[in-house]
């Protein structure tokens, strides 16, 4: 009887080279919403790495309380806006992790369901996706907007998954690439296989990852590690 498989796949990074540009608009963003500078937003000490926990993290250092729910829709809608307009002026920001359209689809004949868990707001995960053709409406799907914790956000897209699917998985794989992916897979219990190079696969390797994929161009090799991948140490 064949088994069933899911992997979970982080955006930013992962299957879209789109770090850079996301950082630039999410903090331009939120330095025009809080009226302060770009220089005095970081956010490297925020307990949860993704668009809604990092902006509680900001309102907290600079307001001293969380945003309200009409100041997380400002913010989200002036970032958006960026985005698009980066999108729009510099489409070469936008481009996908070698291999990542058709590593998804080859996985899919091969017998893998597929989900996406990402820390973005799904507005602008759908921005990067549908820049690289894919549609978020085709997939499992689960985001910043649903949780400000990947742990919880990864969790969401397994259940949505399983539901949309009608299976119990018996080998979930989280692909990501940083290392809070790494700490929510070990968190969940979840094989993880890291995607990137150079000092990127130095930080994921150091934060416990064993396979790691320079990106996604040998789907063979994706395959290869998806099948052998370990729970982080």
């Amino acid at each position: 009887m064949m088994r069933s498989r899911l992997a979970i796949f982080d955006v930013d990074g992962t299957l879209t080279q789109t770090n850079s540009v996301d950082d630039e608009c999410y903090c331009r963003a939120a330095a025009d919403a809080l009226g302060v500078t770009a220089a005095e937003i970081a956010w490297t000490d925020s307990p949860h790495i993704t668009d809604s926990g990092i902006a509680d993290w900001l309102w907290t250092v600079h307001r001293g309380r969380s945003p309200t729910g009409a100041e997380i829709a400002e913010l989200r809608q002036r970032f958006v806006e960026l985005l698009e307009r980066e999108r729009t002026e510099s489409p070469h920001r936008f481009q996908p992790v070698e291999g990542a359209r058709d590593a998804m689809a080859r996985l899919q004949s091969s017998g893998w369901s597929i989900a996406i868990a990402t820390g973005a707001w799904g507005a602008s995960a759908a921005i990067k996706l549908n820049a690289i053709g894919f549609t978020c409406a085709d997939l499992t799907f689960a985001c910043a907007d649903d949780a400000p914790s990947r742990y919880e956000i990864v969790q969401l897209a397994r259940s949505r998954a399983e539901a949309r699917t009608g299976s119990v998985f018996d080998r979930v794989v989280s692909v990501g690439d940083a290392r809070w992916d790494v700490r929510t897979a070990r968190e969940l219990g979840l094989p993880f296989v890291g995607v990137g190079r150079g000092g990127r696969a130095e930080r994921l390797r150091a934060a416990g990852a064993t396979m790691i994929l320079p990106d996604l161009s040998d789907w063979r090799l994706v395959l290869e590690h998806l099948e052998h991948a370990a729970v982080p140490s």
